[in-house]
């Protein structure tokens, strides 16, 4: 097993400890993403209770993830397609 790396953060008031195989700059950053977006979204409506907040927030990163994976296939897609021409 590769080297673990902990590192403690602070999402929406709660401080957790991550540990894995990411560098700490990385488990921080997305730390940092996911907090953001839950304030983001608990701005728009403080009436959240933490477990709908979060679970909204994983659905927007979510969302936002499978939209992402979809340009990046159309990317792919269009390369394979510029390389086959190309040919």
């Amino acid at each position: 097993m590769g080297e673990q790396y902990r590192v403690k953060v602070d999402i929406f008031g709660h401080t957790y400890t991550l540990r894995g195989p990411a560098m700490p700059e990385h488990l921080q950053r997305i730390a940092t993403l996911v907090d953001q977006k839950m304030h983001e979204i608990y701005d728009k409506n403080p009436q959240l209770d933490l477990q709908t907040l979060a679970v909204l927030t994983a659905l927007n990163l979510a969302d936002t993830y499978e939209e992402l994976l979809a340009e990046y296939e159309e990317l792919v897609d269009s390369l394979e397609i510029r390389q086959k021409s190309d040919e």
